[in-house]
């Protein structure tokens, strides 16, 4: 049992910019999100040289606030976007086998109605479809259920005409937690990453862009301003990209719109579910999600055009009653409300469209969007979390064709990152076994059952290492609540291996407190900021500060 707690570690170290002042790579990455963590790998499994940097911590943009699914995309066949859904069912079915403990599978449950027969017939077809483009053995495949199977996977669902339903799969994630394991791939590779670093500038020659300035966000206005020399820039910051290509006084030909979406969380003693469910609004012709993730249900999401400030966003108490309404119009007995939302969340997903199109966003494709600017600059904007892997291969392709202009001879290899695991396992690791090892070896450390299952959840072989911490310092085993399975040694490890650099890194990034059950997260800030005092080095005054912040700034987002 203890040979695997003494594993290679696959850290996200916290770096100081200024060592890499005036350092020249091959690329440079901006944005820390999903996108910009899958082309770092990319490019660092290829070879290259590359560095990202991240203004805020990383996946704090839209790779934290998705609706947590690794799927096709269904819906976007009703707008024939058959491409997007082909890819994606594709990629949904790759990233199960590269991230096995935190890609899993997800049954869909749809009750189907007697008065609705034009909507049944429509997703059939639709689930046929879907069934087609993921080919032979498709452990996903659609199947009919009887009312009682219906009844018993959605206990409180609407039984009025109810005749039946389908059931198909797709998968779900940890979306912030999923950006992090890519970047630590990419770190074992060979790549730099740097959370709290903001480009201030770029830098040019001969009219081409060859470099950026970077100070540390977290630095104040006296910080340092370093320069970080480039063969190409890449600019890969989602719905900020057009903001971050207008700094070199550029245009896109295409226009980023920012589609806003709102999720809320309730207990699964609110809505008993075991399986996702789609629920029609009765507002409007879209439909919201429920996704059991963790243990609450996420439900959601809107989809509406957002205009205001990319910095200041909120899911608006509107917002939250309108995917509430979508809940309480399947399940007519549940009768949800504000109160019993234990979490909220909105983001915005990074739409692309040309320069002149009209701007619906639920029209808008999910494909995504790659050009060489003419300054050099490289953007890549659009597309989701589950073709991510795709849109980096893409923007790597792109940087090998770039660079060959000036380095003919060089060679490039091709993408490999199809091949790479996730979360520190190797190809031929036999996961299932060692998981059941790990969830023994934190039964010998005396931790709870329920800390048990969910470590090798989200860290994958890196579990070794958390436990480590416990087995030196048996007070790391403390729950950070009473009412959720997450360890002070969690805290430990987001800070040493996983660049941690304040408490919403950690409740609302590395451990999804703030989403789940946002008074649980406000109650462990306490213990959680003297965990973080004393390996960051806080002073009482810096901790106490960084404790109010966080305490206000959860205010505001509820």
């Amino acid at each position: 049992m203890m040979e695997m707690l003494t594993m290679v570690q696959v850290a996200l170290e916290r770096l100081d910019l200024a060592k890499f002042r005036g350092c020249t790579f091959d690329a440079v990455v901006i944005g820390g999100g999903i996108t910009g963590a899958s082309v770092l790998l990319d490019l660092a499994s290829r070879g290259l040289s590359a560095i990202l940097v991240e203004k805020d911590d990383f996946a704090s943009g839209t790779s934290s606030k998705s609706t947590k699914l690794v799927h096709g995309g269904l819906r976007y066949l009703q707008n024939y976007q058959f491409g997007v859904t082909l890819e994606s069912v594709r990629e949904r079915d790759l990233l199960s086998r590269l991230a096995p403990h935190m890609v899993w599978n997800l049954p869909f449950v749809i009750p189907l109605y007697a008065d609705q027969p034009f909507r049944n017939l429509r997703i059939k077809i639709g689930l046929w479809i879907y069934d087609l483009m993921a080919g032979l053995g498709n452990p996903h495949a659609h199947k009919r259920m009887s009312v009682a199977e219906v009844l018993k996977a959605c206990p409180g669902v609407r039984q009025e005409r109810l005749i039946g339903g389908l059931v198909y799969g797709d998968c779900r994630t940890d979306d912030s937690r999923h950006t992090l394991e890519v970047l630590k791939a990419a770190c074992a590779a060979g790549g730099i990453a740097l959370n709290y670093a903001r480009v201030s500038g770029y830098h040019y020659e001969n009219g081409r862009v060859c470099g950026v300035d970077v100070v540390d966000s977290l630095g104040g206005s006296n910080a340092d301003v370093v320069r970080l020399n480039a063969r190409t820039v890449i600019n890969a910051t989602g719905v900020w990209s057009q903001q971050t290509t207008e700094l070199s006084g550029g245009q896109s030909s295409t226009v980023v719109v920012p589609a806003k979406g709102v999720h809320l969380t309730v207990s699964r003693e609110r809505l008993p579910l075991d399986c996702a469910m789609i629920l029609p609004s009765p507002h409007d012709k879209r439909f919201c999600f429920a996704v059991p993730w963790y243990h609450s249900v996420i439900i959601g999401t809107t989809d509406t055009k957002y205009d205001g400030d990319l910095e200041n966003l909120r899911a608006e108490p509107s917002e939250q009653q309108y995917c509430l309404d979508a809940a309480n119009a399947m399940f007519p007995e549940l009768k949800l409300t504000l109160a019993d939302v234990t979490g909220a969340f909105a983001g915005l997903r990074p739409l692309v469209r040309p320069r002149n199109a009209p701007e619906l966003t639920a029209e808008l494709a999910r494909s995504h969007h790659l050009e060489e600017a003419a300054d050099g600059l490289i953007v890549i904007a659009g597309g989701k979390l589950t073709t991510a892997r795709v849109m980096a291969r893409d923007t790597v392709d792109l940087v090998c064709k770039v660079m060959r202009r000036s380095s003919p001879e060089r060679e490039f290899a091709q993408c490999q990152t199809d091949r790479i695991m996730l979360g520190g396992w190797n190809l031929t690791d036999d996961v299932t076994s060692k998981v059941k090892k790990f969830r023994e070896a934190a039964f010998w450390t005396n931790l709870k059952d329920w800390t048990g299952a969910y470590l090798p959840t989200v860290y994958g072989a890196a579990t070794a290492h958390v436990l480590r911490l416990v087995i030196d310092d048996q007070s790391l085993g403390q729950l950070i609540s009473p009412e959720h399975p997450y360890i002070l040694a969690q805290v430990v490890y987001a800070v040493r291996a996983e660049a941690a650099r304040t408490i919403e890194d950690v409740l609302s990034r590395r451990i999804r407190l703030t989403i789940t059950d946002r008074q649980a997260a406000l109650e462990s800030a306490e213990p959680v900021s003297h965990v973080m005092a004393a390996e960051l080095g806080w002073t009482e005054a810096e901790r106490l500060a960084e404790l109010e912040k966080f305490t206000r700034d959860q205010s505001h987002d509820g």
